[in-house]
């Protein structure tokens, strides 16, 4: 018992010892491993994206008989490697199966023999919304840092030459005008009456609406439907078919279709609140496409449309598209080969797009408003209204209102001669060549009706 207990204490005063001693090589160890560790996730991350463990994954689980087979004819393969002759033939009747699948595959209905020719959507020839992505009207180089940027009035008014049927527009605005009754003046009335900010407010939304529409005319619908949505829908389909097999109840049918979707199941999907905060930073993804230039500069603001966008537009509409109803009705729609019914009233007249919903309801004049004649007379102003379209690439504009000025000055005198006359018909076809020509650097897009009168 004593030689025990020396032993034990002896023990376990060298492992004490060598414990105490070996600490900081353990604190070392520790640290380097520490260190490694990020290392080598960050290479099996790498080796994982090379070696597109994802893509097999999801092919072993869509088609796992067919994973199985090849797995037992490689190790086949393997292990007689002498009747390898033999297995040829099988390996030729997979390489067959999968030719031919891929062939007949998604982005195909029939094998493409001339497989370097590929579908090429089309490319629709609207206006760019956004000067970035302009060509330079001097050297016609995209993106021109060298000559000013043209100014295109798309870019702070995209509703120009947008047109729709009075009816739809009255629709559109008594939707827009909810939206504003039911989450901005419930609080903004408590603040104050003035409705400069909420016409701003109204100026921005028919400002998305306009590029939202614009863009739309750009996207491939078709290629849209083939390569994303049916491919969805044939997944919800698969998914739903297997969840319906492991449960018997229908009650827990949607609980079944989610965990059989997995770590795929989509982010917005896990509760509302994801749902609201993806469609939150969907939202501020968009806002340099669909504001106006130098809108996300105000903070304020752009919050406020991103609530409004993503808890009143976005959710309730695609809550709505969700509806199982809908989505019967749009298909109904789609199938369906009936000629519509014809009309009972006459076609409404188009009007602008959201003219009336945009329009000023503030009618109290601004003190700090200055007209264009007193920003003439005094040089500090004129220089710092000079410095700002600049940045605008809308110089020409002010140099067109001042010669129009000039011109107006000089032709309204009491008497002139046919020398004086004649150098003001010049000077007029001076202005239309410079200001009204599709040619000219300088254009400026007019209403058709002014160039008409100018040309008279």
């Amino acid at each position: 018992m004593w030689v025990r207990h020396r032993a034990a204490g002896w023990g376990q005063g060298r492992s004490m010892g060598v414990s105490s001693t070996s600490t900081p090589a353990d604190g070392e160890d520790s640290a380097e491993r520490t260190e490694m560790v990020p290392w080598v996730r960050t290479m099996g991350e790498k080796l994982r994206q090379r070696l597109r463990l994802d893509v097999g994954r999801e092919i072993c689980r869509q088609y796992p008989l067919f994973c199985f087979l090849l797995l037992c004819l490689s190790a086949a393969s393997v292990l007689l490697n002498r009747y390898l002759h033999v297995l040829m033939i099988f390996w030729s009747f997979v390489a067959g199966v999968v030719t031919f699948y891929c062939s007949l595959g998604p982005d195909s209905l029939l094998p493409n023999i001339l497989f370097t020719i590929k579908y090429k959507p089309k490319q629709l020839g609207l206006q760019e919304l956004f000067p970035q992505g302009h060509s330079c009207a001097v050297c016609g180089k995209v993106k021109c840092k060298r000559h000013r940027p043209s100014l295109l009035l798309e870019n702070y008014q995209p509703w120009l030459d947008l047109k729709i049927s009075s009816k739809v527009d009255a629709s559109l605005s008594e939707v827009l005008e909810l939206v504003l009754e039911n989450f901005v003046y419930p609080w903004y009335r408590d603040v104050t009456d003035d409705e400069s900010f909420v016409d701003e407010l109204r100026i921005t939304l028919r400002f998305f609406a306009s590029v939202l529409i614009r863009r739309i005319h750009k996207v491939d619908i078709p290629s849209i439907i083939t390569k994303k949505l049916l491919k969805a829908a044939m997944k919800h389909i698969e998914v739903i078919v297997k969840a319906r097999q492991k449960v018997k109840n229908t009650e827990f049918l949607q609980q079944a279709a989610l965990e059989e979707y997995g770590p795929e199941l989509h982010v917005a999907l896990r509760s509302r609140r994801d749902e609201l905060h993806y469609l939150r930073k969907l939202t501020e993804l968009l806002f340099p496409y669909i504001l106006p230039p130098k809108a996300t500069d105000c903070r304020s603001l752009t919050l406020l449309i991103r609530e409004i966008l993503s808890g009143s537009v976005f959710l309730p509409s695609l809550d709505f598209l969700a509806d199982p109803d809908t989505v019967n009705h749009l298909l109904i729609i789609f199938i369906d080969d009936s000629p519509p019914e014809k009309a009972t009233e006459p076609a409404s007249p188009l009007v602008p797009f959201l003219q009336k919903f945009a329009e000023p309801r503030n009618k109290k004049p601004s003190v700090l408003k200055l007209e264009l004649k007193q920003i003439r007379e005094q040089q500090d102003l004129l220089f710092r209204f000079m410095n700002f379209l600049k940045q605008e690439g809308a110089v020409h504009v002010l140099q067109f209102c001042l010669t129009v000025e000039e011109f107006n000055d000089r032709i309204l005198r009491p008497e002139l001669s046919n020398d004086e006359m004649l150098s003001l018909h010049e000077e007029l076809q001076k202005i239309y060549k410079t200001y009204c020509l599709d040619e000219s650097i300088d254009k400026i897009r007019f209403d058709p009706f002014i160039v008409e009168e100018i040309q008279r």
